[in-house]
């Protein structure tokens, strides 16, 4: 059903280039099209269990192809994906939204939270040992567990300061990120399904956004001078 998304995709990772990209714009502008298309789709079915995306639409979420190239030693001048973050509070939200990333073998599904100050995320992982028999009730579920087996994409050697050694799920304490993912193939974008069985998998995911939402700190005036930290990119 979007398999144009996938083949755009797998030809601009070998040809990331400004003068490819130009002489195939139409391939881009209907891969593109296809992209807000399946966006819009996925937000109306989040909304049936999470309402506050209702007033959201792909504009909102998909980032720029696009790639910032002032600070990165790679210069190839587009990203190899397609990515949106659906967030109630926006793109650069500090709060656990629903990632999707496209990428020419691949897609991937995740929610959580990247990134936080350090004193924010101490926080965090205090408040997970302070109700540590609600968040393993969350991790610990079955089809979380099933779908998304490991919490965070980094993780420390040890248990940060602060928290006892001696922690009984010392797990839940070591990750640099509090990040939860699953990666699908093209074929299963092929079903007829597919949309709804994304949603499904992301409302599965969502008690572990919300525990995040509820737990998560802000300080306002610190987070406005972090602005250009994104979750995802």
């Amino acid at each position: 059903m979007y398999q144009n998304i996938f083949t755009f995709l797998t030809k601009l990772v070998a040809n990331n280039n400004r003068e490819w990209f130009q002489g195939h714009r139409a391939e881009y502008e209907a891969a593109w099209a296809s992209f807000h298309e399946m966006v819009d789709q996925l937000i109306r079915e989040i909304q049936k269990f999470d309402p506050a995306v209702r007033y959201l639409t792909a504009k909102d979420c998909i980032y720029r192809l696009y790639r910032d190239l002032r600070f990165s030693p790679d210069k190839t001048p587009y990203k190899g994906h397609f990515g949106a973050y659906i967030n109630a509070d926006g793109k650069k939200a500090y709060y656990g939204g629903y990632y999707l990333q496209i990428e020419p073998k691949q897609f991937m599904l995740a929610s959580g939270v990247w990134w936080l100050p350090s004193k924010e995320m101490r926080a965090l992982r205090h408040a997970i040992a302070d109700q540590l028999d609600t968040y393993r009730d969350i991790v610990e579920n079955p089809a979380f567990k099933k779908l998304c087996p490991t919490i965070g994409m980094n993780h420390f050697k040890r248990i940060p300061n602060g928290f006892p050694k001696d922690f009984p799920y010392p797990e839940y304490l070591l990750c640099k990120d509090y990040t939860c993912c699953c990666t699908l193939s093209p074929e299963e974008l092929s079903r007829k399904d597919a949309i709804a069985q994304m949603a499904k998998k992301f409302h599965i995911m969502q008690p572990f956004n919300e525990f995040l939402k509820e737990n998560i700190l802000i300080n306002i005036e610190e987070m406005e001078s972090m602005k250009g930290v994104v979750k995802f990119v």
